[in-house]
């Protein structure tokens, strides 16, 4: 007779709490008496225990684990390794991708022949939410309104699955060092990666940077610039910029952040 299932494990990147809040509020809802998720206040590893001996004992052979597979997923050692003990267990699983993950991404441990699904598919989520209130014994919710419940998490799931993929599709700015210029006293550099995701060429129009040292002091600089990235370029560019009568340090930076302002560029 095959044991019984307790608790669901969401085994997951820290990067997407966003998509693992609204299905841990799903299963919440459902009333699943145990939910073990690093990332979400109320159900997350305790402090005072070794966070290893605690997955040991949660992976054990009654427990339902549930994959959230992502880019994110697969960059993480940590998930990686929850993957590859829950494969030596040998426990119940479900494999949930996020939206902007393809199903060809998937390896690992996971059987690529099992059936997974994204989480913002409707008919399937309905599927594994009621599957749950079979696996846990617990009343369910009437049809029409669990299809309800699951439509407005999934307004909020592509919401959250937009952004990524908007945020993912910009131009980004690092800076990767600050300290005095060595040419000239009055003016510090910085040095800034710029990663352009997209296809085609950009023109790097304008930067601004915001710059804290430890000691509270600020430095706030906008430049116009005709910088040119070409598609999918990654490099790293040093601007030389006017202390003026700012006290920042730039020995003692703690915080930056810079915007930048872009265009599509034909040369």
């Amino acid at each position: 007779m095959a044991e019984q299932i307790e608790s669901i494990f969401i085994s997951h990147a820290h990067r997407d709490e966003e998509y693992v809040k609204e299905l841990v509020g799903l299963l919440t809802m459902m009333k699943v008496p145990e939910i073990i998720c690093s990332s979400y206040p109320g159900y997350h590893i305790p402090n005072d225990v070794d966070i290893y001996e605690y997955l040991k004992k949660s992976l054990t052979g009654n427990s339902w684990v549930v994959f959230i597979l992502s880019d994110h997923y697969y960059s993480s050692p940590a998930c990686l390794n929850e993957m590859g003990a829950c494969w030596i267990l040998n426990n119940k699983y479900t494999a949930i991708l996020t939206p902007n993950f393809d199903f060809k991404e998937i390896k690992g441990a996971i059987n690529p022949n099992q059936l997974s699904f994204k989480l913002n598919d409707l008919d399937r989520l309905y599927e594994f939410l009621d599957t749950s209130s079979n696996v846990f014994n617990l009343e369910k919710t009437h049809g029409p309104r669990l299809v309800q419940i699951c439509q407005q998490a999934i307004c909020t799931i592509n919401q959250i699955a937009d952004d990524e993929k908007r945020n993912k599709d910009i131009v980004t700015g690092l800076i990767e060092s600050v300290r005095p210029d060595p040419e000239n006293s009055s003016k510090i550099q910085i040095g800034l990666r710029l990663i352009n995701p997209e296809d085609h060429g950009v023109q790097i129009d304008l930067l601004k940077f915001e710059l804290i040292d430890e000691n509270g002091m600020e430095f706030t600089h906008t430049l116009r610039t005709s910088t040119k990235l070409y598609g999918k370029e990654n490099k790293i560019v040093l601007y030389s910029l006017d202390i003026v009568d700012s006290d920042y340090q730039p020995y003692f930076r703690k915080t930056e952040k810079v915007d930048i302002r872009y265009s599509k560029d034909i040369w």
